[in-house]
């Protein structure tokens, strides 16, 4: 990996000819790799800054093409958010090396991670390249569950407020307006009302918010019975069993109470073989699943067989913001997946138990 990151750098710093760095400017220069990143920094830093986003909704975060014109923005920049755990390994190290900008190298101020804090899930007790594209760190998927977009929140706005002093008020309003807009959408605004947000979000940060949940509320009744939003909308589809296409539904499925049974991909990465999708057709005439989720970037082939073969409902849907005209930021984003999935769900016949 080190050497083709290598010859990618060199083929990219030939392209920009040493262009020089462009001048000073009053906003703070951020660049984020990829779009949910950009939401949550735009929320946050308002026209504070002056946003650059590399990746698309409709790309695979995995492999975004490095181009010289990123290099030329990274250039100028005084933050990089990148979402870590390796997601951008194959892209990110060339254009950070090309661009020749100290700030944002990995270890420098201006270099942000923004898997910072999150408790991550599935990380390999050991690496095998027989295990498929693992990532060593643990599954990067976290902003599949909207309660990581807190976290990531805060880290945001600590790294606004220490590269741009004079913003740390603006900044940490952001901070709290984009807080008070997730947990009202992920909790319903009359449970925020009752309980407050940061309870609720401490009890899902910290996995008892079912216990919490059905614990008494006031005025009779469970907490429960009070929940909306997102959480709301999927509480009839929870213990629900579905396919993905790859391993990046985990944080969604850990947070929503779905069950995800099996993977088109056979391994992360790694196409599905026709023995593959053989067993899988079996899996799915059986009742183990009555929805297939799949990605906009992926082939469809496969998933088009299996809903062939056996009829069970397939539905794509976007992981970023602008992978769907309809997802336009981060809150639009979550609400066209749980509108997708509770939908589909709800409709699917009863899986056999």
């Amino acid at each position: 990996m080190n050497k083709q990151i290598g010859i990618v750098t060199a083929i990219l710093l030939g392209l920009l000819g040493g262009a020089a760095p462009a001048g000073a400017a009053s906003k703070l220069k951020v660049v984020a790799s990829l779009p949910n990143l950009g939401s949550i920094a735009r929320a946050i830093g308002g026209d504070r800054i002056d946003l650059t986003v590399i990746g698309t909704g409709t790309q695979d975060a995995h492999f975004v093409d490095p181009k010289p014109s990123f290099m030329v923005k990274m250039r100028n920049a005084d933050l990089l958010l990148i979402n870590g755990l390796d997601l951008e390994i194959g892209w990110i190290p060339p254009l950070t090396q090309g661009a020749r900008n100290a700030k944002i190298l990995q270890g420098a101020a201006g270099f942000i991670d923004c898997s910072t804090g999150i408790r991550v899930v599935e990380v390999p007790p050991s690496l095998s390249r027989a295990e498929g594209d693992v990532h060593p760190y643990g599954n990067p998927h976290y902003l599949t569950d909207p309660i990581n977009a807190e976290v990531v929140a805060g880290t945001i706005a600590d790294a606004f407020k220490k590269a741009d002093p004079a913003g740390a008020e603006a900044y940490e309003s952001g901070r709290k307006a984009f807080v008070k807009k997730l947990h009202e959408a992920l909790f319903g605004a009359e449970l925020v009302d009752q309980v407050g947000g940061a309870k609720l979000s401490r009890e899902a940060m910290g996995g008892t918010l079912d216990t919490f949940f059905d614990s008494a509320g006031a005025g009779g009744g469970t907490l429960r019975s009070k929940l909306g939003g997102w959480l709301g909308k999927m509480q009839p589809v929870r213990g629900r069993p579905l396919v993905t296409y790859h391993k990046d539904y985990s944080y969604f499925a850990q947070r929503f109470g779905v069950k995800i049974v099996d993977y088109v991909e056979p391994k992360p990465g790694i196409p599905p073989s026709a023995k593959h999708l053989e067993e899988l057709v079996g899996h799915l005439k059986s009742g183990a699943a009555n929805l297939i989720v799949t990605r906009p970037f992926v082939e469809h082939r496969s998933t088009d067989l299996l809903t062939e073969k056996t009829g069970v409902k397939v539905i794509t849907l976007p992981l970023e913001v602008g992978g769907a005209p309809e997802a336009t930021d981060f809150f639009k984003l979550f609400d066209l997946i749980t509108d997708q999935i509770s939908t589909a769900l709800a409709k699917a016949p009863e899986a056999a138990r």
